[in-house]
């Protein structure tokens, strides 16, 4: 008995911290299929009038993630950013690389937005290539909400100077070009056609992953091995 003590607190505990993670994934289960669910009827639902610059402290990403919104202003062409990307052109996943233009759209009170217009190859990336998507004047948008990108490890720095990014993050944008009163999200254009074709808008890839149950039969698969070993090491020190 005095030989097992240990091993029993041990496992015991172990038990329970595998047990208590792969509840936990059942939750983050739940809760992911609910945002699926949000996601979908927003996809299906009219747009709605983007949050206004007061409720932007309080917005939460799983609650906006892909909303269908639309927002008027007009855009600033002079602030525009490359972000270096691939889009799929055919059905076999045949990708082609190019850049998505994002430019902040002033809003009528003074605030701004970063709108992801669209994808242009990378033979369209100067402005002087597509001088009639370069739209003047006041213009509504629609399109969809988007959490900001965050940099990974393996995220490539971005190239100022040639104006190459590989993050879709607002702040970030708004700092290189010194904006301020910039929404902290961004809206993917629709592909609604503009003069010239570019950029060209619609080709948001809606992916939210969703390998929760995987992850909690992992945990609960490891805490059934933990009491075959446990009961293994029992019967042997039984023996003994």
């Amino acid at each position: 008995m005095r030989r097992l003590l240990i091993p029993s607190i041990v496992s015991a505990i172990v038990f329970v911290i595998l047990c208590g993670l792969g509840f936990w994934q059942l939750e983050r289960l739940y809760e992911k299929e609910a945002l699926l669910q949000r996601i979908d009827q927003s996809l299906k639902a009219d747009p709605v009038a983007m949050p206004g610059e007061a409720e932007w402290s309080q917005l939460k990403p799983d609650e906006y993630t892909y909303r269908k919104v639309f927002v008027s202003g007009h855009f600033e062409h002079e602030h525009e950013a490359h972000i270096f990307g691939f889009i799929v052109i055919d059905d076999k996943g045949t990708t082609s690389p190019g850049y998505f233009v994002l430019t902040p759209l002033a809003l009528h009170n003074g605030g701004r937005v970063i709108v992801n217009r669209g994808f242009v190859p990378e033979v369209m990336k100067a402005q002087d290539q597509r001088k009639l998507g370069l739209i003047e004047g006041p213009m509504t948008i629609q399109g969809l909400m988007r959490v900001p990108e965050r940099r990974g490890f393996f995220t490539p720095q971005d190239d100022l100077q040639k104006n190459i990014r590989f993050l879709r993050d607002p702040a970030v944008i708004a700092s290189s070009f010194t904006l301020d009163r910039v929404a902290p999200f961004i809206i993917d254009a629709d592909a609604t056609a503009i003069p010239g074709r570019w950029p060209e808008g619609g080709h948001t890839v809606v992916s939210v992953p969703n390998n929760h149950l995987e992850y909690a039969l992992t945990w609960f698969g490891l805490a059934l091995v933990l009491i075959g070993v446990f009961t293994a090491f029992a019967l042997k020190a039984r023996k003994d």
